[in-house]
């Protein structure tokens, strides 16, 4: 009669390997994902952001030009 063996795969050491190979997949994968999904916006994108820093300015100049109005003299 021979003894019973563990099936491969199954020490301890091997299952902490296996989760971070797949922690490790996982977030490539996530990152992969968000990566190529500014690339399908295409220039969509590109004219989010000029409008963003054109707004942002527009703000700046309105709050610099109501500090001007309500100072003392």
């Amino acid at each position: 009669m021979t003894t019973p063996t563990k099936p491969s795969g199954t020490d301890p050491g091997r299952a902490w390997a296996r989760w971070i190979f797949w922690a490790f997949a996982a977030v490539a994968l996530l990152l992969l994902v968000l990566e190529h999904r500014a690339h399908v916006l295409g220039w969509w994108l590109h004219a989010l952001l000029g409008l963003c820093i054109v707004l942002l300015y527009l703000a700046v100049r309105y709050a610099g030009d109501e500090a001007g109005k309500s100072g003392p003299g």
